[in-house]
């Protein structure tokens, strides 16, 4: 509970994976990448249940024996081109969640976040704002990205001129550790990351790695093992 809120902690993870071949389940500095999320959500104070939607077995029982609740999601739900925020609203209709109750979102690809992670971004939520998201800070300014056009790059963002990096204006990318928001503004949004009153929780580089790529998951086994 926080505030008198009933606060649920949602964590998707379906079986397939193109980047990364079964990746929910492949082993992460020796357990399954998806019980990491699981497991710092339940050192978390504030979180009272721990909810997993998954289509598969395998995944349905590492996270029953890790202490979460498991919701079937459909195939449909499931497939490549499915929209995640879909998924969190079937959840959301599956189980008997309160009006205001707040809801954390955990993405299972994000696995290098802590408990005082999650903890401080509800320190910084209140009523005056809709969501509080884990942010990194960008190491490279859309003033020095191109796309491309007839063959030729053409500056991203031509409004601006060049300076050194120091000078440029800082700027934040959303990292799917980390979202924080209610059920009543949730089911009214389309897409992942929302718009409204957010809050940035700013993660450093190492805990904003996020796995999409064999060389990511290495990457992050190679930071956890050398950061214990």
């Amino acid at each position: 509970m926080y505030n008198n809120q009933q606060v649920l902690c949602f964590i998707l993870a379906r079986g397939g994976s193109k980047g990364v071949l079964h990746k929910n389940k492949k082993l992460l500095n020796n357990k399954p990448l998806i019980k990491h999320s699981i497991d710092v959500a339940k050192q978390t104070k504030y979180v009272d249940e721990v909810y997993v939607s998954t289509d598969d077995v395998d995944i349905k029982e590492i996270s029953l024996n890790s202490g979460a609740k498991v919701i079937q999601r459909s195939d449909e739900l499931a497939s490549d081109t499915a929209v995640y925020l879909d998924a969190v609203k079937h959840l959301i209709d599956s189980i008997n969640v309160q009006e205001n109750s707040i809801i954390v979102l955990l993405e299972t690809t994000s696995p290098i976040r802590t408990k005082t992670d999650i903890e401080n971004c509800f320190e910084i939520f209140d009523n005056q704002i809709d969501c509080v998201i884990s942010v990194t800070e960008v190491k490279i300014h859309p003033a020095y990205m191109y796309r491309k056009e007839n063959q030729l790059l053409i500056p991203f963002d031509d409004t601006k001129k060049l300076k050194n990096r120091q000078e440029m204006e800082k700027l934040y990318a959303y990292t799917g550790s980390i979202l924080l928001t209610t059920k009543n503004f949730l089911q009214n949004q389309e897409l992942i990351p929302f718009g409204g009153r957010m809050k940035g929780y700013l993660l450093d580089e190492a805990s904003s790695i996020d796995i999409d790529t064999p060389l990511d998951f290495d990457i992050c086994e190679f930071v956890m093992k050398n950061t214990e």
